[in-house]
C-alpha cells in the first residue's frame, strides 16, 4: 500500500514525501483511517513501528478536514515530547505553524510566549501541562482530540494522578487515542473509564522484533569493563547505546571509557539540564558522538537513525523496560544488534590470578616501593619503652 491510498490531502502527501516516507507501516495502515473517521482507539504496537507518524498524520488530517480545532498529545518524558513535536511539525509543515511542545526543564515564560500566539497541536508532559492549565494559559476544555503516547510508561513513572487530573479536566465529548508498546490491566482500566467504545488495535507480537539479533555475554562483575572495551573496539564506527541502571553509574562508565582511549563518548541521564540533554542527543544523531552511555531516560521514544548496537551493561529491572531498551535499534524494518551482559560469580582461581583487574594498576616495582615506604615510616620505639597507663587504681575502689 502507498500513502496515496489512504486518501490524504496533497499537502500531507507532499510533507511525507519530503520526509522520505514511501509506504505506510502496518500500524499506520490500521490506525490512520480510524483516527480520520473519529474512532476512539487503544493501540498496542512495538517500538519503532511508526506509531508517532500514525497519530501525527491522523491529527493533521482531522485539522485539515475541520473535524478538530485543537489537539493534545500527552507524553511521559521531555525527550519524547521534543521528538514527537518535531515529527508532527514536519508532517503538518505546509498546513499549520501552531505546533508546540511544553515540558519541564525549559523556561515556562518562553513556552507561555509561544502559546499566546495560538496553536493547533500541543505536545506536553503531564506536570507542565497542569501548571499551564492552573495559570490559565492552556484550557483543557478546548481539546477535541487527545493522544496518550507511551501510556504504560507514564504509569511506570508514577504519573497516574496527573493523568487522571488531566483526563478529568478534558471535555466529555472528544476523540481519544491511547498508544503503548504493552497493554496490561492498568492501561485497560484507564481505557474503560476515559475512552468509551474504544476499538483495540494490536500490531505484531509482544516480543522483540525479528530484525533485532540478541546475544548474551557472560562475564564477572570485575571483568565487565574490560569486556565492554573489547566489544566497543570490535564495533568501531557503529553507533552504540549503552544502558546502565543509575545516573552515578553512567558518569563512572563514561569517565572510564575515556580513560581507555574511547574519547567519542557521550552521556544521557536525568540530572543533566534539558539544554545539555538536547545537545547530547543532537550530537549523537549527527554522528559526532559514536557511543552514548545512558540511563532508562533513553529507553522510550528516542529515535536515532543508524543505531546499530544496544549494550545492556546493567540488566533492565523488568521485561517491559528491556523491550523498550532494545527497541531503540532495528526500527522501521532495519536490522539491529543487542548485547546483554550476564553476570556470574568469580572462581577462586580468577580471584587469585596475578593479572586480575583489581591489580592491573600495580606496575612493575610496586612491591619494592611499598616495602621501602613501610620501612621508612615504621614507628621507632626504644627498647625500654613501656606504654603509659592512663588509669590509676585505688585499692578497693576500682578504676577512676
Amino acid at each position: 500500500m502507498k500513502f496515496t491510498e489512504l486518501n490524504l490531502n496533497e499537502k500531507t502527501l507532499g510533507a511525507l514525501e519530503a520526509l522520505g516516507y514511501k509506504e505506510p507501516t502496518e500500524v499506520q495502515i490500521k490506525t490512520i483511517p480510524e483516527i480520520i473517521k473519529g474512532k476512539n482507539l487503544v493501540v498496542r504496537s512495538q517500538t519503532g513501528t511508526g506509531k508517532t507518524a500514525a497519530f501525527g498524520i491522523g491529527l493533521v488530517e482531522r485539522l485539515a478536514n475541520g473535524d478538530t480545532k485543537k489537539a493534545l498529545i500527552l507524553t511521559p518524558t521531555r525527550e519524547l515530547a521534543i521528538q514527537v513535536c518535531k515529527e508532527v511539525k514536519a508532517i503538518g509543515k505546509d498546513q499549520y505553524s501552531g505546533i508546540f511542545a511544553v515540558y519541564g526543564g525549559q523556561s515556562i515564560n518562553t513556552q507561555i510566549n509561544d502559546l499566546k500566539g495560538g496553536y493547533e497541536i500541543l505536545v506536553a508532559t503531564p506536570g507542565r501541562l497542569l501548571d499551564l492549565n492552573r495559570r490559565g494559559i492552556v484550557r483543557m476544555n478546548e481539546f477535541e482530540t487527545v493522544v496518550l503516547d507511551e501510556a504504560d510508561h507514564m504509569l511506570d513513572l508514577g504519573f497516574q494522578d496527573e493523568m487522571t487530573e488531566v483526563l478529568d479536566a478534558l471535555p466529555k465529548e472528544k476523540l481519544m487515542i491511547l498508544l503503548s508498546a504493552t497493554i496490561d490491566e492498568s492501561i485497560m482500566s484507564i481505557a474503560s473509564k476515559h475512552i468509551p467504545e474504544a476499538q483495540t488495535i494490536e500490531v505484531g507480537e509482544k516480543e522483540i522484533v525479528s530484525t533485532i539479533r540478541e546475544e548474551h555475554v557472560e562475564t564477572t562483575q570485575r571483568g565487565k569493563l574490560s569486556q565492554l572495551v573489547r566489544i566497543l573496539q570490535r564495533h568501531a564506527g557503529i553507533k552504540t547505546l549503552i544502558f546502565m541502571e543509575t545516573k552515578r553509574g553512567t558518569s563512572w562508565l563514561t569517565d572510564r571509557l575515556k580513560q581507555k582511549g574511547l574519547q567519542n563518548v557521550g552521556i544521557l541521564q536525568g540530572d543533566m539540564s534539558q539544554a545539555s540533554r538536547n545537545s547530547m542527543i543532537e550530537l549523537f544523531k549527527k554522528g559526532k558522538l559514536e557511543i552514548m552511555v545512558a540511563t532508562n531516560v533513553a529507553a522510550r521514544g528516542l529515535h536515532i537513525d543508524d543505531l546499530g548496537l544496544i549494550i545492556n551493561y546493567d540488566q533492565a529491572e523488568s521485561d517491559e523496560t528491556h523491550l523498550h531498551r532494545v527497541g531503540r535499534t532495528g526500527r522501521m524494518g532495519s536490522t539491529g544488534r543487542v548485547i546483554n551482559f550476564i553476570i556470574r560469580r568469580e572462581s577462586r582461581e580468577e580471584r587469585m590470578r596475578e593479572d586480575h583487574p583489581d591489580f592491573a594498576w600495580m606496575k612493575e616495582g610496586y612491591t619494592e616501593r611499598r616495602a621501602e615506604h613501610t620501612e621508612k615510616y615504621r614507628p621507632r620505639r626504644d627498647s625500654n619503652y613501656k606504654p603509659k597507663n592512663n588509669y590509676k587504681r585505688t585499692k578497693g575502689k576500682g578504676r577512676r
